[in-house]
């Protein structure tokens, strides 16, 4: 009779409480699964914004290590908070925002990957269309790939994902080889900045700040979910940042990869394929469009699965009804050009999910009223109006100082990303101290 529990410990996620001692990870492990999750497409495309946006070289680094730097931080001490207390993010943020108020959470996230899924689908349409010299209406045949690349998460499939392993040690080895290529000899800068200004329908940054928030708007649901990693981790605070600070090199490089190849060039990340298979960029030919390919769909199996999780920690419903729903609306994103909108899906999604981890953050390390909490048999309260109330202002502080409407040109808060996070903490601490839980 003891047979299923003793199979089921094998499946055990630990969703629900706190992931024991003995099932802990050295951090090395950890690192390898942060450094796959850092290897995608986007931060390639990130990399060519700011390149051509900043036109400098030497302001495009300081920009990664700004960017870097928000996201270390974030990932560290919310990472932290999981390998301490052993607790997934859905617990946190139920104990954070209240059992309700944690479905923003879940929404966020969900709403994250749809997006990302959608610039996917989107570029995985235009690599069809330029290796093959197609003609066919772009947005619909965005639209009709997005259906396509769901179709696996439907069913549950998740081979895929094996092929990743096989994707991205190619891609980096593409990119290096392009990188030695090409060479470092950049576009005039006035050229450069013209282009990214010129860029439809939205111009590439061309800040300091802008160019940090969107490098930490790339990896900000990560860092701010990565207690769902580092619970695994034992709770050492240097191991925890060190594993974050090696995945976030791997992203810088990443970044660095796509600015040298577009300040080389000129060419726009829409133009991705174009830049790996054309003999007049790198000439990859099939080689480069089978592991443009094999890249992008292994990123949006992960990224379309991972969404569904969250949306069904809302909607109690079939899996696969909500797989196609969402893939459906991700395939919408695409068709309607959120490849081309890149920018301001950053800056959205930097000044969302920014303010989220600074409460996590603020809860654990100041208030500290995360540490003295017994998950196990509590009952969460139904909703934190106060941390729902920060969040909202903290949010409106990012988005207002991110060039909408206006930009802060003193250092550090010309950093929209910043912005958002320093304020939920501080609000955040301010607003419990005024007015404490009543015990």
């Amino acid at each position: 009779m003891q047979k299923p529990r003793e199979s089921s410990q094998i499946f055990e996620d630990f969703s629900l409480q706190s992931v024991p001692l003995n099932q802990r990870k050295k951090w090395i492990n950890l690192a390898v699964i942060w450094i796959g999750i850092a290897v995608v497409m986007s931060a390639i495309f990130r990399g060519m914004m700011i390149g051509l946006g900043l036109g400098k070289i030497s302001s495009v680094i300081i920009s990664y290590i700004l960017g870097e730097i928000i996201l270390i931080g974030m990932m560290g001490f919310a990472g932290y908070i999981g390998a301490q207390t052993g607790f997934s993010t859905p617990l946190i943020a139920n104990f954070s925002f209240g059992r309700i108020g944690a479905i923003l959470v879940s929404l966020c996230i969900a709403f994250s990957l749809i997006g990302w899924f959608g610039v996917q689908a989107a570029f995985f349409a235009r690599t069809i269309q330029f290796y093959f010299g197609t003609n066919f209406s772009l947005p619909v045949f965005s639209f009709l790939c997005g259906i396509l690349m769901m179709i696996p998460a439907i069913f549950g499939i998740r081979g895929l994902s094996v092929l990743s392993w096989v994707a991205s040690p190619f891609m980096i080895v593409i990119f290096i080889w392009g990188i030695i290529k090409m060479g470092f000899q950049f576009l005039p800068s006035e050229t450069l900045i013209s282009l990214a200004i010129n860029h439809q329908p939205d111009p590439y940054p061309i800040t300091l700040g802008t160019a940090a928030s969107i490098v930490a708007g790339g990896f900000i649901v990560g860092a701010t979910t990565s207690a769902d990693i580092f619970r695994y981790a034992r709770p050492r605070f240097k191991d925890i940042f060190l594993a974050a600070s090696i995945a976030m090199v791997v992203s810088a490089f990443l970044h660095l990869v796509g600015s040298v190849l577009a300040m080389n060039t000129g060419v726009y990340h829409e133009r991705l394929p174009e830049l790996i298979i054309d003999n007049q960029y790198l000439g990859l030919g099939f080689i480069g469009f089978l592991v443009l390919l094999l890249a992008q769909w292994t990123t949006n199996d992960s990224n379309i699965y991972s969404s569904v999780l969250a949306l069904n920690n809302i909607f109690r419903t079939k899996r696969w009804i909500i797989t196609i729903i969402a893939g459906v609306v991700a395939s919408l994103f695409a068709a309607f050009g959120i490849l081309e909108m890149l920018g301001t899906f950053l800056t959205i999604l930097t000044v969302s999910i920014g303010p989220i981890g600074g409460i996590f953050i603020c809860d654990y390390y100041f208030l500290r009223r995360m540490r003295k909490y017994d998950f196990k048999g509590k009952a969460f309260s139904k909703i934190n109006y106060k941390a729902l109330g920060v969040y909202l202002v903290a949010f409106l502080i990012g988005w207002t100082t991110s060039g909408h409407p206006f930009t802060i040109k003193v250092f550090p808060f010309s950093i929209f990303a910043f912005n958002g996070i320093l304020s939920s903490i501080i609000l955040y601490y301010a607003v419990m101290k005024i007015f404490p839980d009543k015990e």
